[in-house]
């Protein structure tokens, strides 16, 4: 029998000096699995006039073009509920990636939804 919880799971990365970074977060006890309902990013620093800042999230084992779930230029701040449906086990996590995003900024990834555990 398992049991539902809220969570609330939170990741920090410092962005290179070209602005770029990844944070990620996931389950990672035996048996447990969640659902997440939302993610947030946010990020120190202004939003660079130069290139194009982007952060793309994942969900899966890796971050790649097969796991994306959504992406935005509002490289300092955002939230998407485009992750609700995604089941993640251990071994997956939820990733955001930075890039060209403020150069040595400290980004945050913040994911909440429920989870089961054993």
């Amino acid at each position: 029998m398992s049991t539902t919880l809220p969570f609330t799971k939170t990741a920090t990365v410092t962005l290179n000096g070209s602005g770029n970074g990844t944070a990620s977060v996931g389950p990672s006890s035996a048996g447990e699995s969640w659902s997440p309902a939302s993610v947030a990013i946010s990020c120190t620093g202004s939003i660079p006039t130069s290139g194009t800042p982007t952060v793309f999230l994942y969900a899966g084992t890796n971050a790649t073009a097969l796991t994306v779930v959504d992406s935005t230029y509002n490289v300092t701040g955002a939230s998407s509920s485009m992750i609700s449906g995604q089941t993640l086990w251990p071994g997956q996590q939820v990733f955001a990636v930075w890039s060209d995003g403020p150069a040595n900024g400290v980004a945050t990834i913040v994911v909440t939804g429920t989870r089961k555990v054993p």
